[in-house]
């Protein structure tokens, strides 16, 4: 039923789609009377790409554009990095923004609305991968907003406790943002959802792991540059605008 929830389908399949198309790639054969449409995928893909590097120019002073973020972090990170995503615009950002690449794992809750996921699940992949030879030694990067990070802050003490290899990229607004614009969308009035926050970089310093602020879009990449060096836990503090995702 969920498989058919938006389209017809008729030989419904539930699978890992790697794993799936591995299996049926020599099956299965190309209907002679479709379009070709690898080439109008490769303009589309192009045509996304410079839109995401215009999109720069929105920044007004309010905070740092998120695309400038994970347009960092993606060409920074190793090929077989596993993230961690968050709920909230950081999500949403995530998914326009980063290209992957190699054999990158990414783990997120979806739709469950679980504020907080994105530390202690990076906590968890990078516990998990220990024991596992095929995931030994991968970086761990989580991503969350400073909503979502506020939820579970001091599991940052048992990442340091432990010697947890997990960089946190933290997106600073100041506010629950995707709330914030859910309720502009729906022409209701915005009703607390700004933040008092910490410093989160300085608390991570006090917790005993690394912690770096970046107020500015040039400072980026050697922030993300230097946390990933780091053997332990690392956080990087982004001050962004809520309204640049």
């Amino acid at each position: 039923m969920q498989l058919g929830k938006f389209h017809p389908v008729k030989i419904p399949v539930w699978g890992e789609v790697g794993v799936f198309c591995d299996a049926a790639v020599d099956r299965i054969k190309p209907n002679a009377d479709a379009a070709n449409q690898i080439r109008e995928l490769a303009d589309s893909w192009a045509m996304w790409r410079d839109e995401k590097h215009r999109r720069l120019a929105e920044e007004h002073g309010e905070g740092i554009h998120s695309f400038a973020v994970f347009e960092a972090l993606g060409k920074l990170v190793p090929d077989d990095t596993i993230f961690a995503v968050d709920v909230g615009n950081n999500t949403y950002s995530f998914g326009r923004y980063l290209e992957t690449k190699g054999t990158q794992r990414v783990q997120m809750s979806g739709y469950l609305g679980s504020i907080g996921f994105g530390f202690p699940a990076g906590m968890g992949a990078w516990a998990a991968t220990q024991d596992l030879t095929e995931f030994k030694g991968r970086k761990v990067v989580s991503i969350s907003g400073d909503g979502g990070f506020g939820q579970y802050p001091m599991d940052f003490t048992t990442a340091v406790k432990y010697g947890m290899d997990v960089t946190h990229i933290l997106l600073h607004d100041g506010q629950l943002g995707k709330i914030s614009k859910e309720r502009r969308s729906g022409e209701w009035p915005v009703w607390e959802t700004d933040l008092q926050n910490p410093s989160f970089a300085a608390f991570a310093k006090l917790c005993g792991g690394h912690g770096q602020k970046v107020t500015k879009t040039k400072d980026i990449a050697d922030a993300i540059r230097k946390a990933l060096a780091v053997d332990g836990p690392a956080m990087v503090e982004i001050m962004t605008d809520a309204e640049l995702v």
